[in-house]
């Protein structure tokens, strides 16, 4: 994720189970060759990392950079490039330096942790507008965990060094920052308060509850929004028990599931049944 040899290129070895990768850097771009798992051909395809324009207006819209004046703004855009990652394409993994700090462009990213058996815990899902390796960038700490691109995704990378320094120099930046991590810090707290207090079939209606909107005809829908995989690890268990929960809300009457749309046919039985 750097130019010129990059350490965390070196993620891209990492967590096979997910893809196979090796990238080339050289200023401010990148070719990446990888082997997507999922190609039953098995035949290598070609991604481009993109040495695109960033515009400082664009910058000015991500929530931790909107207290930033013009000139901060366009010092960081001098010197961000934009990258895109295939579907499942590591950006990095826990434990490597933190070099850049990225805005999510397009896509979304899971940021997980792994087991040394292998098995993950999806800690929070990254959509577009939102940034990832903050917490890095100021406590200059190696990477907490690993992020993974959950379909195409394209970010926006600024270098670490020049992102802190535009950061520590303005004060409601910074606060900005402060209040994004904390922010980060109540819903992992939420999440752990699931995990322990909640059986599975209360936190599969809560993820619905939470991700459900009404639409134009009256009906109140849920998207998944990923895979049953995904959903799975980010619950912290496994596909089949994702399957027999949301069979159990299936069979109570309560939601229909039509792919990875959701139809919530009773949200108030379903949130009495979250607080019960």
């Amino acid at each position: 994720m750097s130019l010129g040899g990059d350490s965390e290129s070196s993620s891209e070895a990492s967590l096979g189970a997910v893809a196979t990768t090796t990238t080339r850097w050289s200023a401010g771009q990148a070719d990446t060759m990888f082997l997507d798992s999922t190609d039953t051909a098995g035949a290598r395809r070609r991604r481009k990392l993109i040495k695109g324009q960033v515009a400082a207006s664009e910058l000015a819209q991500v929530r931790i950079l909107t207290a930033l004046d013009h000139s901060a703004l366009q010092r960081l855009a001098a010197v961000a490039f934009t990258r895109r990652l295939a579907a499942n394409q590591i950006l990095f993994v826990g434990g490597e330096p933190s070099e850049h700090l990225y805005v999510v462009r397009s896509g979304v990213l899971r940021v997980l942790t792994t087991s040394p058996h292998g098995e993950q815990l999806v800690l929070s899902t990254v959509g577009a507008g939102e940034v990832i390796g903050e917490l890095s960038v100021l406590d200059l700490q190696p990477r907490s965990a690993d992020v993974v691109a959950a379909e195409l995704s394209e970010l926006i990378a600024v270098p670490a060094d020049v992102a802190r320094s535009v950061l520590v120099s303005d004060t409601q930046a910074l606060l900005a920052a402060a209040c994004e991590l904390a922010g980060q810090v109540r819903r992992l707290t939420g999440t752990m308060n699931d995990l322990v207090f909640l059986d599975l079939p209360r936190r599969v209606a809560k993820l619905l509850l939470s991700r459900s909107w009404t639409r134009s005809d009256g009906k109140t829908v849920s998207e998944l929004g990923a895979s049953q995989t995904v959903v799975a690890a980010q619950l912290g268990v496994s596909r089949q028990s994702v399957n027999k929960a949301l069979s159990r809300l299936v069979r109570r009457g309560w939601i229909e599931i039509d792919g990875k749309s959701v139809e919530l046919r009773d949200p108030t039985a379903l949130r009495r049944y979250v607080e019960s």
